[in-house]
């Protein structure tokens, strides 16, 4: 089993008629050298998975956000909401969940799937 999503399999199911429902970046730390990794919800797949690299050996990561962007928003043809987190950051433990498809994560998923927020702790 995939412990992610590789480029051509985004690509080749987009062509077939899938898309991506949500993205988020999480990035290695707040220095101008960090590396930023993409977690993507496809309409395909359940979850938020890691962009990895050919052969699903390693997770993809970019040193230039913007290339990731371009990436996400060219070729992936994705217009939603991005948002960048730190790894670390205290909003990041509901995240952690959806990379591993707990089912209990449905609630932000319907959140995120309706506006591109996560929701707040007091939701």
């Amino acid at each position: 089993m995939s412990k992610g999503l590789t480029e051509g399999e985004i690509k080749s199911c987009i062509v077939e008629g899938g898309r991506l429902r949500n993205v988020l970046v999480v990035s290695s730390s707040a220095d101008p050298d960090a590396e930023h990794l993409a977690y993507i919800r496809p309409s395909w797949k359940r979850g938020f998975l890691p962009l990895r690299t050919w052969g699903d050996k390693e997770n993809r990561t970019y040193r230039d956000l913007d290339r990731l962007l371009v990436l996400i928003r060219q070729d992936f043809s994705y217009r939603g909401v991005v948002p960048l987190y730190v790894q670390g950051d205290p909003d990041m433990p509901r995240y952690s969940a959806l990379a591993s498809n707990a089912p209990s994560s449905s609630a932000l998923l319907d959140r995120l799937e309706q506006d591109g927020t996560p929701p707040r702790p007091d939701d």
